[in-house]
Order: structure tokens, then C-alpha cells, then sequence
């Protein structure tokens, strides 16, 4: 059979079967520009797949010996298809989740008037919960000069409300603050808590990125069908990463209260059509018990052996913080941020604290990512790492720089020659007022400095960091290609846009290298899983005059570029219309 259209009405140029191949496949796609990032194999025109895995790649006539009676074949009609894309670094089990629970609506606000009319509208259509959440906002939208505190209260002053902002502060009125240090006083404690000139909380937390709504109350405790909730927003965030071409993803940070959640979601078909894999959080007070540290993380081991199958990989990835963001003044910096010079940001942990817990990392075979912004983090992360390297040389670990996004010249050099792999996303150079404001010009020239990365031999992945930039990688790929920043100019570093092709293998292939998986996916190969994106745009145009001439560059109007994401060599997301809905023939 022929999914899509019946052969007679394909091209002229278009292959002919006569389905009597001797090793027939479960699907063949032909008459396609296959895009395949295998370095000995760039480019081809037909794929077979079987028993979910590639069993050829190559041109026509060589296909048809992979086309039988029952193959499903598919016309490529002269599109690009690539491999499924391999998002290095996001949120979609964990924060996916809670969106069930917690709007993202305060994303598109432009005012305190509007989030409060959010905010309002969350706990009328949550009256269950013991907690109101919700996710977006932006600081420079609130009246200055007014408590953040007392302005929460004077909204909802008798239910327990959280907020995270787009850049992950956190904003809680009295009522949030007294359950918090009430029921888990030490959790409470992490996620540093800001007090005024009185020592009084001030009501905003400035390590808001470590806050998981089940150290401080149950499932239960967060309303009626909470759990269900939470699946059915995990369900759409996956369905919206596959219509975008996204197969893998890496889910860095969850915590141990969630991962029950994550594997009851497995075991209920959740993950059947997309491949996961799930890091696990370290906050920096593990070293107070080294001990109870050592037990957590062979715990970690243990369900990562007991639980990892072909779509969910747990148990060889941790998730650690050097600095924060740039917004609430933690990325940090060597030299004074630009608008304040009295303001370097603020280290998670110090290099001797961080050496001791990467040594112990490193020492179970876990792979250690960690969150590191600012030029001055970064160096303190190359540092450990090389410090690990010695210790235990020779060792496959790929410790990671998770956003790695303005590393020193000399630090690009190091990062090449140790294989400090550098897990990036791309969107985030797109920036924002407050980015332009914390950096400065000058150091905007490095920021996100891919070309010399590449040129360093980084070993160098990309992703999306959803929630905090779009799932879609159309929009990173076309931030990398143009270096194209928020007032849509090219005056950071415009000397480091990359290629469009390189883009994607960082995308593909070398976010599967990041996630230590590369002999499974990433690149279109015999012998790896069949997960593939058949596009109806050319991506390799995205940086072309003629695209940028002729399309909105805006977030929501490049959702339709994808015709059909296959995953094992079966599709799993079709485009309405695309003409790749019918089986004929």
C-alpha cells in the first residue's frame, strides 16, 4: 500500500516498485532529499525501515529490494527529510506537567492588571488546590517602587500562591511563604529567598528554577484530578513537540518526588511515541551529607537500570547550577555587569564545593550537565570538569555546559581540548531588553559564540530549553543562521552565525552524542531507530533573503512547516492537509 498519494499520480521521475523485494521492510520512503548527518553518507534518496530500525539508506534502485506486498511506501515528492530532531535541554515531562496545573499565560502580559486578571482566573478554575501556580512573568510589567509582596497579597491573601517569571524568579505572596517554611523549611531555603531592610521576606525567590510544588504538599493537596491533569498537559506537550519534528528530548532536571509520576505516565502508553531522557536534580546542599548524597545517586542508578526502555532512559544524568540568570542578577560574570558595577551575579556553589561534588559524580559514572550562563561560571565548570578528567582519565562521561552561553576566548579553546560538551540553545541569543542591559554591547560580540565554537572543535549540541523558549526548532535554527537578536538586528557578533546544515546536525546527531545515545538516533543510518521528519519547507532555507522576504519572523507563524514526524519507522504526527493522510493503493 501507498500512504499518501496512489503511484500512478506520482511524478514521472518518480520510482515504480514492483513489490518483490527479497528483504522487504515495514516502510520505505522514496523520491526524497534525505538530509542524513552521517559524515560517510550525507545525502540520499530512499530509507526502508525495519522492525522499527534503518535497514537502508541510499538511492532508488537500491530500495526496491526493501519493498514487498505489505510495505508502506511513502513519496517523498522531491522534500527534505532529516532526522528527528534531539532537544539536548528542556522541561516537557516535569514543567510539561505542571502545566496542567500552572497557566502560561502570564507569558503574553503586558501589565500587572492583566496577570492579576490571570492569576484571579486560575484560582476560580482551581478551587481545589491548596496552591495557585502559574508560569511568565516579566518584572519590568510591575508598578516599581510597590511591594511585590503586599501588591500578591492584595489580590489573594487567603490561598497559597506561586508564580514563576519567564526567566524562572520566583514570586509568592504571605500566605505561599508561611507553607513553605512550615512544611519543608529547608526546600523553602533553596530556593533562596530575598529579604528587606527589616529582615522580612520580600515575597520574590531568586532560585525559583529549583522549585517543585511537591516538596512542600501531595498530588492530592493540589486538587481534585490533579495527577490526571498533569498527564494530559504532558500528553500535549509531546503531541506539540512532535508536530515540530522533535523525537527526543532531554528532560534535565526532575526530582525524586516526580519520577513515580514519570514512570506511571510511561506505563500508561505516554512515552509511545517519543523517546525521553530524564536527569536528575542536585541542589547544592548535598555536600552537608555525603553519605545520604551517595545513596540518593545509586538509588538514581538503580531505577535508570530497572526502568530504561527504548522510549524512556533514566538513571545516567545529573542536573546541577553554577550561576542563574541574568534577569534577577545571578549569571556570573568576571567583569561588573553593564548597567550595574557594583554587580558581578552570585555563584551556586564555590569551585572547591563544586569540585567535591562532581569528584562524586564523576566516581558513579553519572553524567554531570550543569546550568552555567556568565563567562566567570562557565570557567569555574571547565575547571571541575578538567579536575575530574585527571582524577579518572580516560573515561567516557561527557560532563556538560548546559547553556554555555558566553564562555571567554580562552575558555572556548579549553572546552575544545578537554571535550567539555556544550549543550546550547540557540533561541536564547534572540535575547531581550533586560539581556541587552545586563551584558552590554561589548560582551554581546561573544554571546552564544557558535563559529569559534565550532572552529575550537567544541563538541557542541542544541535544543530549546522549553518552557523558556519555543519547542520548535525552526525558530533556534533560524537564530543560528541569521543572528538575528529581539530588535532584529545583527550587531551581536554577527561573525558567528553558522550554517543552516550545521545547525541541524547540532540539533540531531550531536544532541545524541550530548545524550550519550548516538548509536540509536541522530542521524539517518542503518542500524539506528527509524525516527525521521519529512518537511514541506526547506530548512536549509531558513537564512535564505527569499525566506526572510517572504515569511513572519514571529513566534507562532512557523508551526506548519513539518508534513509528518515518524518515530521507529512509524508516523506518529501528520499534518492536516498535507495529503499524507490516506492509505490508496
Amino acid at each position: 500500500m501507498v500512504v499518501g498519494l496512489n503511484p500512478s499520480s506520482w511524478p514521472i521521475l518518480a520510482p515504480r516498485f514492483d513489490r518483490k523485494g527479497s528483504d522487504p521492510a515495514d516502510l520505505v520512503i522514496a523520491n526524497a532529499r534525505i538530509l542524513t548527518c552521517n559524515v560517510s553518507n550525507p545525502r540520499a534518496s530512499a530509507v526502508a525501515v525495519k522492525d522499527g530500525r534503518i535497514a537502508f539508506v541510499g538511492g532508488i534502485k537500491g530500495v526496491s529490494d526493501h519493498v514487498g506486498p505489505g510495505t508502506v511506501v511513502i513519496n517523498g515528492k522531491g522534500r527534505i527529510l532529516t532526522p528527528g530532531f534531539v532537544d539536548n535541554h528542556c522541561h516537557v515531562l516535569w514543567i510539561g506537567g505542571l502545566t496542567g496545573l500552572m497557566t502560561t499565560e502570564l507569558f503574553f502580559c503586558e501589565s500587572a492588571e492583566e496577570i492579576k486578571e490571570i492569576v484571579l482566573r486560575q484560582a476560580a478554575e482551581h478551587p481545589d488546590s491548596l496552591m495557585v501556580l502559574a508560569q511568565g512573568w516579566k518584572p519590568h510589567v510591575l508598578p516599581q517602587g510597590v511591594s511585590r509582596l503586599e501588591l500578591l497579597d492584595s489580590w489573594i491573601g487567603d490561598r497559597a500562591v506561586a508564580l514563576m517569571s519567564y526567566m524562572a524568579d520566583g514570586w509568592v505572596n504571605s500566605k505561599m511563604l508561611e507553607l513553605m517554611e512550615e512544611r519543608n523549611p529547608a526546600a523553602f531555603e533553596r530556593l533562596e529567598p530575598e529579604k528587606d531592610d527589616s529582615g522580612a521576606y520580600n515575597g520574590l525567590l531568586r532560585q525559583f528554577h529549583a522549585f517543585n510544588p511537591l516538596d512542600f504538599v501531595s498530588i492530592e493537596e493540589l486538587g481534585k484530578g490533579a495527577k490526571e491533569m498533569m498527564f494530559q498537559a504532558m500528553g500535549r506537550t509531546l503531541d506539540e513537540a512532535l508536530s515540530v519534528g522533535v523525537t527526543t528530548m532531554d528532560d534535565v532536571q526532575n526530582y525524586k518526588a516526580f519520577i513515580p509520576l514519570i514512570l506511571e505516565f510511561r506505563d500508561r502508553g505516554g512515552l509511545d511515541k517519543v523517546r525521553a531522557r530524564c536527569g536528575y536534580y542536585v541542589p547544592n546542599t548535598v555536600l552537608d551529607d555525603e553519605d545520604a548524597f551517595v545513596e540518593d545517586l545509586a538509588w538514581w542508578k538503580e531505577v535508570g537500570e530497572s526502568e530504561s526502555d527504548e522510549h524512556l532512559v533514566m538513571g545516567r544524568s545529573v542536573k546541577l547550577y553554577i550561576d542563574g540568570v541574568a534577569s534577577n542578577r545571578t549569571t556570573l560574570f568576571f567583569e561588573p555587569y553593564a548597567d550595574d558595577p557594583n554587580e558581578y551575579g552570585e555563584a551556586v556553589w564555590t569551585q572547591e564545593g563544586f569540585d567535591r561534588v562532581v569528584e562524586i559524580v564523576d566516581s558513579m559514572d553519572l553524567q554531570a550537565c550543569t546550568h552555567c550562563v556568565g563567562d566567570a561560571g562557565i570557567n569555574r565548570v571547565i575547571n571541575t570538569y578538567e579536575r575530574a578528567y585527571k582524577l579518572r582519565p580516560g573515561r567516557d562521561q561527557r560532563h556538560r555546559a548546559d547553556h554555555c552561553s558566553g564562555p571567554t576566548r580562552e575558555d572556548i579553546e579549553r572546552l575544545g581540548k578537554l571535550g567539555v560538551y556544550a549543550a546550547m540553545q540557540p533561541t536564547h541569543f534572540f535575547g531581550d531588553e533586560t539581556v541587552e542591559k545586563a551584558y552590554g554591547l561589548k560582551r554581546l560580540q561573544l554571546f552564544q559564540p557558535w563559529r569559534s565554537m565550532e572552529k575550537a572543535g567544541v563538541e557542541m549540541s542544541f535544543g530549546s530549553d522549553w518552557c523558556a523558549g519555543p519547542i520548535n526548532p525552526v525558530y533556534g535554527l533560524l537564530v543560528a543562521g541569521t543572528r538575528m537578536n529581539y530588535r532584529f538586528k545583527r550587531n551581536w557578533g554577527p561573525r558567528e552565525r553558522i550554517e543552516i546544515e550545521d545547525a541541524i546536525r547540532h540539533w540531531t546527531l550531536d544532541s545524541a552524542k550530548a545524550l550519550k545515545m548516538e548509536d540509536d538516533i541522530g542521524s539517518i543510518e542503518v542500524g539506528k531507530y527509524g525516527d525521521m521528519v519529512l518537511w514541506n519547507h526547506n530548512p536549509l532555507k531558513l537564512n535564505s533573503l527569499w525566506f526572510l522576504l517572504t515569511h513572519r519572523l514571529e513566534l507562532g507563524a512557523m508551526e506548519d512547516f513539518v508534513d509528518m514526524t515518524i518515530v521507529g519507522g512509524r508516523p506518529v504526527y501528520r499534518q492536516e492537509g498535507s495529503g499524507e493522510q490516506s492509505t490508496l493503493g
